[in-house]
């Protein structure tokens, strides 16, 4: 295994009820968890964006929710896990990103990708989705430009204000070819892996390796950063966490499997509940979890980061939130290497 600098939870939250008092106590019960798991040692949380009625959450606006959670932490990493740059103003998102770095103490990480997860909004900003590719191309440099306080066009003009140094290291890829991955690496930025179509050995293993490759050439001073995300769901066995998740995967493998073999994954098609889990999760007790980790060909090489994700609830549900956390610190990430780098808060 690879030394894990870093632990994370995600939530990419969903809701049934989008009433304005139900999105609020949503909110409410984030942020607690948020709260919870900087107490547990947690070191960092990643926010996932999601636009319109269409997807899991109404979380469009990831940066306002990480705004309020740096009032509610002091130690903890903030992150986004990811916004959609094709949909983004650059300029404007490096603005919002310095301003939350500032009121965060420099906590703020910044992942960002095509938007695969939010195809269905595109057409809803008068853009294309077959062109997020060559839209992501020309913002991130834009954005990456911005950050790092360059003229916003020529050498008179003005540049971005607060300037916070620094924080264009801590801008995070979501990666879909090893091509990118590349690109990443030679932008000195880390890289985010991790997608249910996308099998960890055969299609993530590439893209970190190259990664790797590309980093020490580019940037040989700097240290590679990979987050390997994984749905994580904890039970008492693996038989335990299908007969929970069956209800609620029985409805959506079709649909999972249907996308993954638009994005060249065909292993998912007819699959079970079961089969689901078995090609995309770590799931079962805690000791399975950190045999499954162990198999994990990026967490094995080349991942710096693990942030599990275990949501599947229609609604968020911050009990199951907990409990994934009380074990992820207690047994599964320490198995696997990981040690809190700051004693966690009282």
């Amino acid at each position: 295994m690879s030394a894990l600098a870093g632990l994370g939870i995600a939530f990419n939250l969903g809701l049934a009820d989008r009433s304005v008092a139900a999105t609020a106590a949503l909110y409410d019960d984030v942020l607690d968890t948020i709260r919870y798991a900087e107490s547990a040692g947690v070191d960092g949380v990643w926010i996932g964006q999601h636009h319109f009625d269409v997807t899991p959450g109404p979380i469009p606006s990831p940066l306002v929710l990480l705004a309020a959670a740096a009032r509610e932490t002091s130690r903890m990493a903030l992150g986004t896990g990811i916004v959609t740059l094709p949909l983004e103003d650059p300029i404007r998102l490096a603005e919002d990103a310095g301003v939350l770095d500032v009121l965060a103490g420099g906590r703020v990480h910044l992942g960002v990708g095509t938007g695969g997860a939010n195809l269905p909004g595109f057409a809803a900003f008068g853009l294309d989705s077959e062109r997020r590719h060559a839209l992501y191309d020309r913002r991130i440099a834009r954005l990456d430009s911005a950050l790092r306080g360059e003229p916003l066009a020529d050498a008179g003009s003005p540049r971005i204000q607060p300037f916070v140094p620094g924080l264009t290291r801590r801008v995070w890829e979501g990666v879909t070819s090893e091509e990118r991955a590349r690109a990443a690496a030679r932008r000195d930025h880390g890289i985010q892996l991790g997608a249910f179509f996308d099998p960890a050995g055969s299609g993530q293993h590439p893209k970190s390796a190259a990664y790797v490759d590309e980093l020490r050439r580019a940037h040989p001073e700097s240290e590679p950063r990979v987050a390997a995300f994984r749905f994580l769901y904890v039970g008492d066995s693996r038989d335990d966490v299908v007969a929970r998740l069956h209800p609620t995967l029985a409805a959506r493998v079709g649909t999972l499997g249907e996308r993954a073999q638009l994005s060249g994954n065909p292993s998912l098609a007819g699959v079970t509940p079961r089969g689901y889990l078995e090609r995309v999760a770590l799931f079962g007790s805690p000791d399975d979890v950190v045999e499954d980790a162990r198999r994990d060909l990026v967490l094995r090489d080349h991942a710096t980061h693990l942030v599990a994700n275990s949501s599947y609830h229609e609604t968020f549900d911050a009990a199951d939130a907990r409990a994934t956390i009380d074990a992820l610190v207690t047994t599964i990430a320490p198995s696997l290497g990981w040690s809190p780098t700051t004693p966690a808060l009282v």
